[in-house]
């Protein structure tokens, strides 16, 4: 458009040099008039939103490098920038929420956000637009001057700054700290997302020592959550705030007692020999055992005596119960007892000694004169009762006669 009308003032300047110079200060105009303007830069408002974040904790913003203050958890704020550059925003990559102590150590929450930093970027276009655009040219001639109006159509251009985003949102999420303490299974300490399942579980017994004579082993009891006890082996917990796990066992221990004995036949009341630590144990044996062979069969025996440990003598019972304590080998001890054959040997002796000599007495005739003799004094002596018995009667009779003799002659004497 504009060409076209200098070329028109051209034309005319040709045949009215008068008009040139008018011509010339048009054209000066109309070139200053559509010169592009430069375009001042502005501020925008760009407002950040926190969430995730409990209300009670704060996020330090930081734009392009420099500190810009705090926004609370489930807060906004707005920042201005200008549009000459793209601005980046970043905030706490991680923030330490509450912790909780129990049984001395202390367990913890956090709030994470996987992308702490936002870039927003400047985007220009150019946008172009046909307008209608009239001028007034004051033309003059040889004879006089006047203005004349010419109007056209003009593209007019120019180019925008706009931001890529108009705001940002920062979301965090929380996690929970769990630590188990299990001297036999997990130890650990890790972090879970807020409401995260776990599923933790231990062994009903682990042998802790298993030697000849001693057991060792450790048996649940239960878990202590957060200072609570829970019976169970095995648990599933819903992570909603941190938690301590340790675990309660019971130690168990078992001693092996051993009886022996050169006799008999020692018993346990435990066939094995184990027993509980501070459990009752119960040995036995026979107390008399008969001797071996033919000395036995005249009743040659043995007694027992005492049980006996590597500490001394325990019992001089046959039968014995003990707390058990420790690992413990009992010998029983015996003695012997021949009083029973030697009494029948003696005797059996003694009749051997009396059957020879009665022989011995018979080859020589000697075996039954002590007989006679005493046969013959045992005559003698009857006799000799018989002879007093007579002489007691003749007593008797002559008293009995000598009253009758005094009472005749006092008759005569009538």
């Amino acid at each position: 458009m504009v060409s076209s009308i200098l070329a028109l003032f051209f034309s005319r300047a040709i045949y009215r040099p008068a008009a040139f110079a008018f011509c010339v200060l048009i054209l000066v105009s109309l070139v200053s008039a559509y010169v592009p303007q430069a375009v001042a830069a502005a501020t925008f408002s760009i407002p950040i939103t926190i969430k995730g974040l409990p209300s009670t904790l704060f996020t330090t913003i930081i734009i392009d490098g420099k500190q810009s203050g705090t926004i609370p958890g489930g807060g906004s704020k707005s920042f201005q920038v200008d549009k000459k550059s793209s601005h980046t925003f970043e905030v706490d990559a991680e923030i330490k929420g509450p912790c909780s102590s129990y049984q001395g150590r202390s367990v913890c929450t956090r709030y994470k956000t996987p992308n702490n930093v936002w870039t927003v970027e400047i985007v220009k276009e150019q946008q172009c637009q046909m307008v209608p655009v009239c001028y007034q040219v004051y033309v003059c001639d040889c004879c006089c001057c006047w203005w004349e109006t010419y109007c056209g159509y003009q593209q007019q251009c120019w180019t925008t700054t706009e931001l890529s985003e108009k705001g940002h949102t920062f979301e965090y999420y929380g996690e929970h700290e769990v630590a188990i303490s299990d001297p036999h299974g997990q130890n650990v300490d890790n972090w879970y997302k807020d409401g995260a399942d776990l599923n933790i579980s231990t062994e009903e017994y682990v042998v802790t020592k298993d030697e000849s004579d001693v057991k060792e082993r450790d048996i649940f009891r239960n878990w202590i959550v957060n200072g609570v006890p829970m019976e169970s082996r095995t648990l599933t917990l819903k992570v909603d705030k941190p938690y301590y796990l340790t675990t309660d066992y019971q130690t168990e221990t078992q001693y092996r007692i051993k009886v022996s004995s050169e006799f008999g036949n020692p018993t346990l009341d435990k066939p094995r020999g184990w027993y509980m630590k501070g459990e009752e144990a119960t040995i036995s044996i026979q107390k008399e055992i008969p001797t071996e062979g033919w000395w036995g069969a005249l009743g040659g025996k043995r007694v027992f005596v005492a049980w006996r440990s590597d500490a001394g003598v325990q019992s001089n019972l046959p039968t014995f119960t003990f707390v058990v304590e420790e690992p413990t080998t009992l010998r029983a001890e015996w003695r012997p007892d021949d009083s029973q054959p030697i009494t029948i040997l003696t005797a059996v002796v003694i009749i051997i000694v009396a059957l020879l000599a009665i022989f011995l007495l018979y080859r020589r005739g000697l075996l039954f004169k002590p007989k006679v003799e005493k046969a013959e004094q045992t005559e003698v002596e009857k006799l000799r009762s018989e002879i007093e018995e007579l002489k007691r009667e003749l007593e008797e009779v002559r008293k009995a006669s000598s009253p009758k003799k005094r009472a005749a002659p006092a008759k005569e004497e009538a």
